[in-house]
């Protein structure tokens, strides 16, 4: 499993630049608008993005019928995949809180040391209860991908993603019409039900893509 997460970057160094780029544009938009929650919330999205991009080269050279000649195993297909797709989810969130950070210092010039740490710590907070939404989103979408293919998840990723920001604004607009106070230990309990909820999703979500791709004839 190892080789295939070494070929998956292998790919992804072609979008290097690209991809670069791209957080440079998002990077200097987001400063001029003064947004840093977008930008890390941008971050995050397009990294995950990025495994889509793999599967789509994958699928393109029929790499994974190649694979079953070697000594792999389907269930090291599909565990790769979610391997990947970790890593450029934490490495998502460490661009973009200190992406994002770094933009708040910037545009906070005449807020104070206390006031700064505070809006940080607000935005990590908001930033990773997005995140955890939107790496869900993606852990819906992989089963389906595996199941029908690249072409026909394309056209599921954008009802994905519109549902996702139903949810978060339906929650957003609960809170913001709620008369209790929420409190510090809400926003805990919160985040680690979270927490909770997108590793149980994970995990069930590799299970239902290895029983999917044991069953595919390609």
């Amino acid at each position: 499993m190892k080789g295939l997460l070494f070929k998956d970057l292998c790919n992804l160094r072609q979008v290097a630049k690209q991809s670069l780029l791209t957080l440079a544009i998002l990077a200097a938009w987001c400063f001029f608008m003064k947004s840093t929650l977008l930008f890390s919330m941008m971050t995050i999205v397009y990294s995950m993005m990025l495994l889509f991009t793999v599967m789509s080269y994958d699928e393109t050279a029929c790499f994974d019928k190649y694979a079953l000649t070697l000594p792999l195993t389907r269930r090291d297909l599909v565990r790769s995949r979610y391997l990947l797709l970790l890593l450029l989810f934490l490495a998502g969130i460490v661009v973009g809180i200190a992406g994002g950070g770094l933009i708040s210092l910037l545009t906070q010039e005449n807020a104070s040391w206390q006031e700064q740490s505070t809006g940080l710590w607000e935005q990590a907070v908001s930033l990773l209860a997005v995140a955890c939404v939107y790496f869900l989103a993606f852990c819906i979408l992989l089963p389906i991908t595996f199941r029908f293919g690249m072409e026909r998840a394309r056209l599921l990723l954008a009802l994905i993603f519109v549902a996702a920001f139903a949810l978060l604004y339906g929650v957003i607009s609960l809170a913001d019409v709620g008369d209790a106070a929420v409190t510090e230990g809400m926003v805990y309990g919160a985040l680690a039900a979270g927490a909770v909820l997108t590793a149980a999703g994970f995990f069930i979500s590799c299970w239902i893509s290895v029983r999917i791709v044991q069953k595919k004839e390609w």
